[in-house]
Parts: C-alpha cells; structure tokens; sequence
C-alpha cells in the first residue's frame, strides 16, 4: 500500500492542456468542414449589457473564431418581452445552421430563466440546462445529451493530460456535475 509521502502533487500547465484541446477541436472543426462542408453553429444569446456577461459572451465568440466554429451572436435590448426572447429560441430551434444554443444567464428579472431555458430543444441545449437533460445527468445509468459547462469529457482531459488523478471542482456547476461524477465512478 502506497504511503502519504508516496504522493507528490503535480503541477499542471493549465494554458498548455486548453491550447491542446483547442488545437485538437480546431483539427475536428476542420474535419467536419472537408467531410461535410458544414462547420458546427454556436448561437450565443444575449439579453442587456452586462459587463461580466459581455466579458463572458466575448471570451466564448473568440474561441469559437480560434478553432473555426461559425458563431452567430443575438444581441437583445434588457427590456426584451419574455414572448419575443422565446421566439427567438425557437427561431434558432429551427435554425439548420445552428447546433448548439447559449443563453447568457442572468437573464433580467421580468424573464423567466427556467421557461426560457426549457424552450431551447434538448438536442441544441449545450449548457445541459434543459430540464429533460437535468434529469438525466441526475439519474444512475442515465446520459444526458450535453453535460454542463464544464463538461466531463473535458475535464477527464484535464486528469489524463495532466498525469494527476484528482481535480478541484469549480464554483459554478459543482453541484450539477457533482450528480455526474458521483453516478459516474470519478471523485473530484
């Protein structure tokens, strides 16, 4: 049996592991490109200027250009009626041109979240917000469709990139991939 000081902690480089995915993403993008002269579409919605959102929103329109995903951006007015951001969605629902859908959260307090989110179809629903996808990512045995924002592929990456068996969770969907990883077999 291995003692404490048998386990050395390792330490990681971060910017290098993302630069490799990035790469490897870039390189898949590519790839669907030749094959299907299609590349994947991100629709990033969002709802009032914000700066931590728009900060957010920038960064994830930078990195879609970086490996070559088409990124269309909505940009809606703060006062936006619930009615028309719903249309919206399914405008973008129908969209073939669009695979995966993000609404920026917070939305303004007249909106409801939990209604707008259930309204983006489970099958573009990238944030894994969707109740149906919720469900599932809750229930042993059971794969959701998109894992949350960070998602577990990714994260295994991280481990197995890194040469370490452990990772810190992070502060904003800890509680949802903690569900995941405990019906999965991996400790955080």
């Amino acid at each position: 049996m291995a003692s404490q000081s048998d386990h050395k902690a390792a330490i990681i480089d971060g910017k290098a592991i993302a630069q490799t995915i990035r790469n490897e993403i870039a390189e898949e993008v590519r790839h669907l490109s030749q094959k299907y002269g299609k590349v994947p579409g991100l629709a990033v919605v969002i709802v009032g200027n914000r700066k931590d959102s728009q900060s957010y929103v920038s960064m994830k329109r930078k990195a879609c250009a970086e490996v070559g995903i088409l990124s269309l951006d909505i940009d809606l007015h703060e006062d936006v009626s619930q009615v028309d951001l719903i249309a919206k969605v399914h405008e973008l629902n129908a969209n073939p041109d669009v695979h995966g859908i993000l609404v920026q959260l917070p939305l303004p307090k007249h909106i409801n979240e939990e209604k707008v989110l259930s309204e983006i179809s489970i099958d573009k629903d990238v944030d894994g917000f969707h109740p149906l996808n919720i469900g599932k990512l809750a229930m042993k045995g059971r794969e959701p469709i998109f894992l949350p924002c960070t998602p577990k592929a990714r994260q295994l990456s991280y481990v197995f990139k890194s040469n370490t068996d452990r990772c810190r969770r992070t502060h904003i969907y800890g509680a949802v991939r903690g569900f995941h990883v405990a019906f999965s077999g991996f400790v955080l």
